[in-house]
């Protein structure tokens, strides 16, 4: 009986909350995403069997349609019926992005800063949540439950840790829900799913590189257990951020780019601007390159007696771009014969859609055959060691599908010199 008091009383609450947009939390953006993870968890229930896990029973579903049916009955117009689902945690964290796409400028107008909704997910790395957008096929990069969907490249890579119940406990793991952006600059999240199956909100913000729970509106709530009341309020509404450069923007790959945790990302964000290969997540290019020293260019006196011949693979894969290859190295001038292989791992960064620089270097062996009598093969200690070692930076270039490179190195075969490249790139 008592129970049956509780439900009907929020009922109730729901009803009055759909009629008068009553409500005495925090702010309206707060008001407004709470609302937002009732009204998606009233229109899903879980299915543990299409969640791989068949062999249990469903979890409570605590929001059903009916509690919201005098809104839905307004929201579908002319129709007399409500799109529900009975899925997993991404339908519930994609029918809460389409609810903002659909209704932007009210989530706008409520405090919302611009574009920045996106739906969070993760593996089993809780340390790195990833943002994504629905899309149509031609520009997926992967797809979710049946659903088309985009990442573009690091900048969807976020290290922040997931959110965790009463911030205690087990970390959310390969998992969905989604992130929104104040008007202040501060991410917030909800958790639909586990509201649904929970019976009160769950939702938080972004700090100090992780997820922390918030307590919830009790008017929300249909259960309200009394831990929630140990958990913090949501941070009080700061001063408005100044429009971004995408504030206008309708193209998803450009608002990525101040989707920025405020913080050690930002300051990065100053110094390198990480976009994609023109407009590309994964791409690869082939190289062919020629190093020589750098006294030889300077003296304009340029021979194959001491030179570097290497073909690199410039490859991006969603959060990773870098230049690897292997370099014949060889330097027959002043009496010397060495000879040498040297694989080349470098991590490449991009300032701009057509330009990257790039930091790395190579080991691999290295020969002394300038006594012919007596070969000597030294030891790994000794100056002429047999290991061949190099340090590297430079630039490369992508334009359609041609690329091209320069740099400058040191390595112990040829001594400080500059090399350059050209090759051929494609989308993968």
């Amino acid at each position: 009986m008592k129970k049956m008091k509780i439900l009907k009383r929020n009922i109730l609450q729901f009803f009055l909350l759909c009629c008068l947009g009553f409500s005495c939390f925090a702010d309206s953006f707060t008001n407004a995403i709470q609302d937002l993870a009732i009204q998606t968890a009233c229109i899903g229930q879980y299915s543990a069997t299409q969640a791989g896990g068949g062999w249990y029973d469903d979890p409570m579903d605590y929001y059903v349609p009916k509690f919201m049916a005098e809104r839905f009955r307004e929201m579908s117009g002319n129709m007399t019926r409500t799109t529900t689902f009975y899925g997993v945690c991404f339908d519930y964290a994609q029918f809460a992005w389409n609810d903002i796409d659909n209704y932007k400028s009210w989530y706008n107008e409520q405090g919302m800063f611009e574009g920045q909704f996106w739906i969070a997910g993760v593996h089993e790395n809780s340390n790195e949540i990833i943002l994504s957008s629905p899309t149509e096929k031609a520009k997926a990069t992967s797809i979710q439950n049946g659903v088309y969907i985009r990442t573009f490249g690091t900048k969807s890579y976020k290290n922040i840790k997931t959110h965790r119940l009463y911030n205690e406990g087990e970390r959310a793991e390969h998992h969905a829900w989604l992130w929104v952006m104040r008007a202040d600059g501060v991410w917030f999240w909800i958790d639909p799913t586990w509201t649904d199956n929970l019976g009160y909100v769950v939702y938080g913000y972004v700090n100090n590189g992780e997820e922390i729970q918030c307590r919830p509106d009790e008017i929300y709530c249909i259960e309200y257990p009394s831990k929630l009341n140990n958990l913090p309020l949501p941070p009080v509404m700061g001063n408005k951020k100044a429009p971004s450069k995408t504030s206008n923007s309708t193209n998803r790959e450009e608002t990525i780019n101040d989707a920025v945790v405020e913080g050690f990302e930002k300051q990065i964000n100053k110094t390198f601007i990480d976009v994609n290969y023109n407009g590309m997540d994964s791409y690869i290019a082939l190289i062919l390159s020629a190093n020589i020293p750098y006294e030889s260019l300077r003296n304009k006196n340029v021979n194959f007696n001491r030179i570097g011949i290497g073909l690199d693979l410039q490859f991006g894969l969603d959060s990773i771009a870098m230049i690897n290859g292997i370099e014949y190295l060889r330097n027959k001038e002043d009496g010397n014969n060495l000879h040498g292989i040297i694989f080349d791992f470098n991590y490449e960064r991009r300032l701009f859609n057509n330009l990257a620089w790039y930091i790395g270097g190579g080991v691999g062996l290295r020969g002394d055959f300038s006594n012919k009598e007596n070969i000597y093969v030294p030891k790994i200690y000794e100056k002429n060691s047999l290991v061949a070692l190099k340090a590297e930076t430079g630039f490369v270039v992508n334009i359609s599908v041609l690329c091209a490179k320069v740099e400058i190195s040191f390595d112990n075969i040829i001594g400080l010199n500059v090399g350059a490249g050209i090759g051929f790139g494609m989308e993968i």
